[in-house]
């Protein structure tokens, strides 16, 4: 199959993700292959949007998929999180500024938390395109988190607003490329990390999923010229 470029690649995590930030009647499943992939056909811009799947594993194999097969101008992900910071609002969007690894540890050879051996980087920077979006700083990982105490004591430094299990791991695999200025996430906390977070997460899905179809549907709309 050849590769054609397309302005946006969206990268989620979840079917119910998918269903609740996209107008699927404006997109088409695309070939069948490893990730599910939908086209989009209602506007001027190119895009896809690609279901990761759950975890770093996943996502840094769905954004080698997404790269190779449509390198797109942008990567956009999108989802809901985990909130470490109860002064931040449930269900608001936010761009996420740089973003982390919480559990690579190999501390024991002398790398920083975070730090995956053989790389430089311990944190990944991103810029936001959506205008007003305020900033958060996430943390990934393939642990689903209920207690912010379980960080290491080295990761509070990094001051993280948000946790999630995909975001650090796309951000390291276009690092790898030299295409991490391609990248950008937007993401609206459904819960705080605590006991409640799953019960939370049910109930405020919903209306972060309605905010992150707001941003998704301003970069659909913004063409292929809103790039820089």
């Amino acid at each position: 199959m050849g590769k054609t470029q397309v302005d946006v690649a969206f990268m989620v995590a979840m079917a119910e993700e998918i269903d609740g930030v996209f107008d699927l009647e404006q997109w088409d499943e695309a070939q069948p292959g490893p990730y599910g992939v939908r086209e989009y056909r209602g506007g001027p811009t190119s895009a896809v949007v690609v279901h990761t799947g759950i975890g770093t594993t996943n996502a840094a194999a769905a954004a080698q998929h997404a790269l190779d097969l449509y390198d797109p101008r942008r990567v956009v992900n999108m989802g809901l999180v985990g909130c470490l910071n109860r002064a931040i609002e449930i269900g608001v969007v936010h761009a996420v500024a740089a973003c982390a690894f919480f559990d690579v540890d190999a501390t024991a050879f002398g790398y920083r938390i975070g730090q995956i051996p053989r790389t430089a980087v311990t944190e990944y920077e991103l810029k936001s395109r959506v205008p007003d979006a305020p900033e958060a700083k996430l943390i990934s990982g393939d642990t689903f988190v209920t207690d912010p105490g379980v960080f290491h004591p080295d990761l509070n430094g990094f001051a993280a607003d948000f946790v999630d299990m995909e975001l650090a791991a796309i951000a390291h695999t276009l690092f790898r490329h030299d295409l991490l200025d391609r990248l950008e996430s937007y993401k609206a906390p459904s819960d705080y990390c605590d006991d409640e977070s799953t019960d939370a997460f049910d109930l405020n899905m919903p209306k972060a999923l309605a905010n992150l179809a707001g941003v998704a549907e301003s970069i659909l709309r913004g063409g292929p010229d809103v790039i820089a």
